[in-house]
């Protein structure tokens, strides 16, 4: 590994991009010094923060330049520096420097030099030379130094279009991703032994045979479903992640070192976003044949760096056409995926050295056996993701094809036709469903997405509640608490706080909480830890956990802390059915479309509120369900009844109680049944109990009856659009 110096007089953009492949393995360097003629300049900042050592040589203060120089290579030579880098510095070096460093000192300049080179060509004149000219291309260029300035034997140009309505600023833009690029391109080959000067011409040895470990990755996706995890993996083993568009951004928000395409191609996104990848800087890192010395010598002749992976999904023609009803809609012309095709046919063609990843659930084996196999992927793991990506292109062509002959519009396949999984065991559990049963827990990433605190070790069952409380507490905007037994509601209120919630929860059914699971959507406050301490629950599952909170309910041994920082993410559901297993979308809809009114009578406002809360509760109750709830909280739930009628019944005795217990009758009681009711006696049954309105599906061949009982017992009733069978 070779010690690196930076010459910088501004901010130190370039620094910084060389400093950060430095680190990440992708230059095998270290960065011992920063130099900086300016007290001032940014770039003093950007070395402090990185523990570089930095001093400033301001050239003013030296009687020459001469011994400005001297004093530069003394600097230099203190802390053995094996290459000195000029990022940006603007003053001129003479004899001495330059003799003891003789190649060994590289710079980067803003422009094709010759053209648009020598004294007075710095920073932003360069390029507004460069448009006052007219000149067509730009570009930049990185060469050893000699005693004129930007001039010198060249090591590597790349070429940068001027396009129409460019001004200084926006070619500055562009030219400087293409710079850090081949800059550190450039320094990476010095490093490795492969760049150097003989008798002033630069020299370049032939490329080494490939390692095959995973270097650089290119991201172009629309569903960023598990993106961030992806590429935050990538990166921790030494990947160069380069991404484009809104990939590149979601990326850089989610604190992802990344890479614009626009470093690769020089080019922005054109024509509305139509072209982004279609460009030789990336297809010919994809097509390369790794095993052909003379396609990596040509690549690299070229500033071509080659491409061990992307990842990319296709924009969603089928779904767009479906909305339009099938009907081949400009919009739906748009959601044509060229680009994205192009990527994956280009790395499945050369499945030998690229893997294509088309799909988010490919994402946690690759990354599995990137990490057991020190960044290399399998041969028959390259030729799975080949498959894939051309199973996926084909049938994405098909649809477009079919589209175009005006055939019916076919769903999209949701489901693979073989479904492979890969599973990371988490821990083992002391027993499963029962104490003669052996279980595990595994899960797709190798983390799990909880972290337990405290208390003794979380059972088969603890989990399955855990579960369920997270997800239905997440359903609410409002501070939430939700108490499950047996993986169903028997508590759930909403508060201004969470210690109101819980308070309201717990209330509306104390000998079911007894050894409960209980979740919420906030952090557990001191006084929810408070009202907790004579009561006994399993579980408790939040965001987080005040420090005062956490200090009370530890010195209950026994109680499992569980902390789920974030909501419930896009997944399959996926459960076993004997030998079998069924997969299907996660029930992630509240709502849905529709939310009318078949009664009468319109519910008020408070009755609306508190069917809006009560059909939100249903949805997280085993089927039969019925829940009796006010605005805030529900007062009766009946679950996992065999009959609709039974679950009415169950919800009136749950509240009876409640009122028995000292519970105060909601402002309006609603009542919320999670599929229709197939008869009227569902409708006379809420009003006996006192209910004012009601929610529920429609379906049954007897609304009009169960809309006619509701009109003769003045209750309203909402019909939604979709049913929340939770078995």
């Amino acid at each position: 590994m070779i010690r690196l110096a930076a010459l910088v007089s501004g901010e130190g953009t370039t620094f910084q991009a060389l400093l950060d492949a430095c680190r990440a393995g992708q230059i095998p360097a270290e960065m011992v010094l920063l130099v900086s003629s300016r007290a001032g300049a940014g770039a003093l900042a950007r070395a402090k923060a990185a523990g570089v050592g930095a001093v400033v040589l301001e050239p003013a203060k030296f009687a020459s330049s001469a011994e400005y120089s001297r004093a530069v290579a003394e600097e230099c030579r203190k802390r053995h520096v094996d290459l000195v880098c000029l990022a940006g510095f603007l003053t001129k070096l003479e004899k001495h420097f330059l003799d003891e460093f003789a190649g060994r000192a590289m710079n980067v300049h803003p422009s094709l030099l010759p053209a648009f080179g020598g004294a007075g060509f710095y920073g932003r004149k360069v390029h507004e030379a460069v448009l006052a000219a007219g000149a067509r291309v730009s570009g930049c260029t990185v060469h050893f130094l000699d005693e004129r300035y930007d001039h010198g034997p060249i090591v590597s140009q790349a070429a940068v279009p001027v396009l129409p309505g460019d001004t200084s600023e926006t070619l500055a833009e562009r030219v400087g991703l293409r710079e850090k690029d081949i800059y550190a391109q450039a320094v990476r080959l010095f490093a490795q032994g492969r760049l150097r000067l003989e008798d002033g011409k630069t020299v370049m040895d032939a490329p080494p045979e490939p390692s095959g470990k995973l270097r650089r990755a290119l991201l172009s996706v629309s569903d960023k479903t598990g993106l961030a995890d992806f590429a935050r993996g990538l990166a921790d083993l030494g990947v160069e992640i380069i991404a484009s568009g809104g990939t590149a951004k979601a990326l850089a928000a989610a604190s992802v070192p990344v890479r614009p395409i626009e470093s690769l191609t020089g080019f922005p996104e054109i024509l509305s976003g139509r072209v982004k990848t279609l460009h030789p800087g990336v297809h010919g890192g994809l097509l390369m044949r790794r095993e052909d010395a003379t396609h990596r010598a040509q690549a690299e002749e070229l500033g071509i760096g080659p491409i061990d992976l992307v990842a990319v999904d296709l924009y969603p023609f089928s779904e767009v056409l479906a909305r339009a009803g099938g009907t081949l809609t400009p919009d739906a012309v748009e959601n044509i995926d060229i680009g994205g095709s192009a990527l994956l046919r280009a790395a499945s063609k050369n499945f030998a050295s690229v893997a294509a990843v088309s799909s988010p659930e490919d994402y946690a084996p690759v990354l599995s056996e990137l990490r057991r196999s020190e960044g290399r992927l399998s041969l028959e793991t390259r030729r799975r993701l080949a498959l894939s990506a051309f199973k996926r292109t084909a049938a994405y062509d098909a649809q477009i094809a079919a589209a175009f002959a005006g055939e019916p519009a076919k769903p999209a396949a949701e489901f693979p036709a073989t479904l492979g999984l890969t599973l990371h065991k988490l821990q083992d559990l002391r027993y499963g469903e029962n104490p003669h049963q052996k279980a595990a827990l595994y899960g797709p990433k190798p983390q799990a997405g909880f972290v337990q605190l405290h208390g003794k070790e979380l059972s088969y069952n603890n989990l399955l509640d855990a579960a369920g409380v997270w997800e239905a507490a997440w359903d609410f905007k409002d501070p939430a608490c939700m108490i499950f037994k047996h993986v169903s509601p028997c508590g759930a209120a909403v508060g201004n706080t969470v210690a109101e919630a819980f308070t309201a929860a717990w209330a509306c059914d104390p000998l079911s909480a007894f050894g409960s699971v209980i979740g919420f959507n906030r952090p557990v406050t001191a006084a929810v830890a408070a009202d907790l301490e004579k009561r006994f629950v399993e579980a408790l599952v939040a965001p987080a956990f005040e420090p005062e909170a956490l200090a009370i309910l530890k010195k209950k041994q026994n109680l499992r802390l569980v902390v789920r920082p974030t909501g419930p993410e896009k997944a399959w559901q996926l459960r076993s059915a004997g030998p079998e297993v069924l997969v299907s979308e996660q029930d992630r809809e509240l709502f849905g479309s529709e939310w009318s009114v078949a009664s009468k009578r319109k519910p008020s406002a408070d009755e609306e509120a508190a069917l809006r809360f009560a059909w939100t509760c249903a949805k997280h109750t085993r089927s039969n369900a019925v829940v009796l709830a006010g605005p805030r909280a529900a007062v009766g739930i009946g679950g996992g009844q065999t009959s609709r009628v039974d679950a009415v019944f169950m919800a009136g005795v749950k509240y009876k109680e409640y009122l028995r217990a000292g519970g105060v009758a909601p402002p309006v009681l609603v009542l919320a049944s999670d599929a229709f009711f197939p008869f009227r006696d569902g409708m006379d049954a809420a009003a006996s109990l006192g209910a004012r309105a009601v929610v529920a599906p429609k379906g049954s061949i007897r609304d009009a009856e169960v809309v006619k009982a509701a009109d003769e017992n003045d209750l309203a009733l909402v019909f939604t659009g979709l049913r929340h069978f939770k078995h």
